[in-house]
């Protein structure tokens, strides 16, 4: 995929993981269309029902260059992402619910994980967030 920096399609993601049991741990990054990386991790428990005790952050945890943009709507498409089901879930009380939201350019598409083994095309874009990120989201 050859794309220039003229050419290149807005990208914006926002990855959600959420625990069933408690709130505390859950986390969430954002990634907007001008580069922008929020992160927040959920540090209590919130009222029953609440996955978050506070807004994202007003300031961005970093901005992405122009090439890790790139490199994040690349891992878009070619792990073909906007192909997957929309939810993919097994039987269960206790675990997470992992949740992706992409948009690139004109195409969105949303996939929620639960209780079940991900697909390899959302393992490495999840993987890319949380490395994205970093520390305490990623080891």
């Amino acid at each position: 995929m050859n794309m220039t920096a003229a050419a290149d399609p807005a990208l914006s993601l926002e990855f959600r993981r959420i625990q069933a049991i408690s709130s505390r741990g859950n986390q969430r990054i954002r990634v907007t269309p001008a580069g922008e990386v929020f992160a927040y991790l959920e540090q209590r428990d919130c009222p029953r029902g609440e996955d978050w005790s506070a807004p994202w952050p007003d300031e961005p945890l970093r901005w992405l260059s122009p090439a890790e943009q790139r490199e994040l709507a690349r891992i878009v498409v070619a792990s073909a992402f906007l192909d997957l089901p929309r939810q993919i879930v097994a039987a269960g009380r206790d675990g997470f619910r992992d949740e992706i939201d992409a948009a690139l350019g004109s195409r969105r598409h949303s996939v929620t994980i639960e209780r079940a083994p991900a697909p390899v095309a959302f393992v490495h874009l999840r993987d890319a967030l949380l490395a994205i990120a970093g520390p305490p989201f990623s080891a």
